[in-house]
This record gives C-alpha cells, sequence and structure tokens, in this order.
C-alpha cells in the first residue's frame, strides 16, 4: 500500500522503538519521514534500518512550544507541508508508588512530556493543518492505562488519562470550526521494546519466561509490539480513517476488556 504517498509526517520521539517502528511503516507506505527527538541520532541505526530512505531527524523538546515552532517552520520551509503529525513522545514513572507517595516533582515531569508535550504539538500542527486544502491528521500515543485505576501508577495513569481527553477536546473543535483536521489516539497495551525485554529477561532469567509472562497478560495470550502499534498509527492517519476523529484505538490483545 502507498496512502501516504507525496505526504510529509512529523514523528515526536522519534527515535525510540515505537517511534523508529512508526517511521518504518510509514515509510513503507510512501511517506516522507521527519523524527523529531531530544535525543542524537545515530546515523548507521538509522541506514542499517531504512536503508536508501532515511528519515530527517530534527531536534525536538516536546516541553517548549518554540521548539515546536522551530520544528514546524523547519519541516515547512523543506518541504511545503506538514500532513501527519504522531504525538509519540511520552515517559513513564521513575518508580512504582502508592498514589500518597508520589513526588510532585515527578508528577509535574509526566505532564510536562505526556500532556503538554502533546498540547504545544497538536497546536502547532494544527495552525498548519487548517490551512491547507487537504487538511491533516494528527494521531497521539495514549495507553491503556488512561482507562484504568492502578495502584501504583497514579501518575502515569493520570496523565494518559488527560490525553484521552485532550484528543476528544481537540478534534470536535477542529470539526467544529470547520478544520480538515482530525485527531485520534492509539492506546498500546505492554509493548515488547528492547528496553523493556532486557528488564523483562533479568527479572524473569531469561528471554522465554519473560515473553512467556508478557503473553499471559492478555486474553489473545500475544505480545503486543511497536509494529503492532505503527499498524494502528498508520490506519488512523490515512485516507481510510476520513471520517474517523477523536477515536480511542485499542491495541492490547484484549487486556483492557478482560
Amino acid at each position: 500500500m502507498q496512502r501516504y504517498a507525496n505526504q510529509v509526517v512529523l514523528i515526536s520521539g522519534g527515535l525510540g522503538d515505537m517511534g523508529l517502528a512508526i517511521g518504518e511503516r510509514l515509510g513503507q507506505e510512501g511517506a516522507l519521514v521527519v523524527l523529531g527527538d531530544i535525543a542524537r541520532p545515530d546515523q548507521a541505526a538509522l541506514g542499517a534500518r531504512f536503508g536508501s530512505r532515511i528519515p530527517e531527524v530534527l531536534a525536538l523538546d516536546v516541553t517548549s512550544p518554540e521548539s515546536w515552532r522551530a520544528v514546524v517552520d523547519t519541516v515547512l520551509q523543506r518541504h511545503g507541508r506538514l500532513d501527519v503529525l504522531v504525538n509519540n513522545a511520552g515517559v513513564v514513572s521513575r518508580e512504582s508508588v502508592n498514589f500518597d507517595q508520589i513526588d510532585a516533582t515527578e508528577w509535574q515531569r509526566l505532564f510536562a512530556i505526556n500532556v503538554d508535550g502533546v498540547f504545544h504539538g497538536v497546536q502547532a500542527a494544527m495552525r498548519v493543518m487548517k490551512g491547507q486544502p487537504e487538511g491533516g491528521a494528527i494521531v497521539n500515543m495514549g495507553s491503556i492505562a488512561g482507562f484504568v485505576g492502578s495502584a501504583t501508577g497514579g501518575a502515569y495513569g493520570t496523565s494518559k488519562s488527560a490525553l484521552r481527553n485532550l484528543t476528544q477536546q481537540a478534534a470536535l473543535s477542529a470539526a467544529r470550526a470547520g478544520y480538515r483536521v482530525r485527531v485520534n489516539a492509539v492506546h498500546p497495551g505492554y509493548v515488547w521494546t528492547a528496553l523493556i525485554a532486557e528488564k523483562l529477561t533479568a527479572q524473569f532469567g531469561g528471554i522465554e519466561a519473560a515473553q512467556h509472562a508478557v503473553r499471559a497478560m492478555n486474553p489473545m495470550q500475544t505480545i503486543v509490539t511497536p509494529q503492532d502499534v505503527a499498524a494502528a498509527v498508520a490506519f488512523l492517519g490515512s485516507a481510510d480513517a476520513r471520517l474517523i476523529t477523536g477515536a480511542d484505538l485499542v491495541v492490547d490483545g484484549g487486556r483492557l476488556i478482560q
């Protein structure tokens, strides 16, 4: 499929496992991919993964409105348009604690990236997309943690719950204003990334035991991969989803409904 032929896509948190998987998938479907990240790129690794279609990488601090404006301006100067924004940048809590023990500074760190960062990105992209004849699409990266309570993950879960409503508010506002801009969210379950694989392999004493534990988390007895999440993003950002806005697309093997 070439659903993204001649389209320009910006992905925040683009150098992480999830961002790279999304960039790879959309690039395969024809997109010109721009990765925004606060980290420095490993050009050799990007070349090995993307081949001749190495994406551009721009320095982006999602907590800074000025950084967002600079990146979006650069994209427009180089390519003349911005068709899709994937607000993928996000962080988890540094430690699992009861709600009354959450450190205020840690709470603010999560909200600065997971909520404020998305807010700044949506605003920066929407201001451009609303003036384009074809409009645009924004996909925010949530989590199933935003749907349910958690004994020791209150800050993260609350931030992702806020992201869900932010998505709905932005989607309805854009639609009522007559903008041709859709805003949706993808909510993964526990995703098997390199960091998770390393952590759980050490915890369970081997990769097979770790994978068994992850499979047991959901009714489909499957492991959610970055590629599964990327496929959901690719759908919501494409014209196939042209009448979908303000929606939550859960990718968790049924974990949320059990």
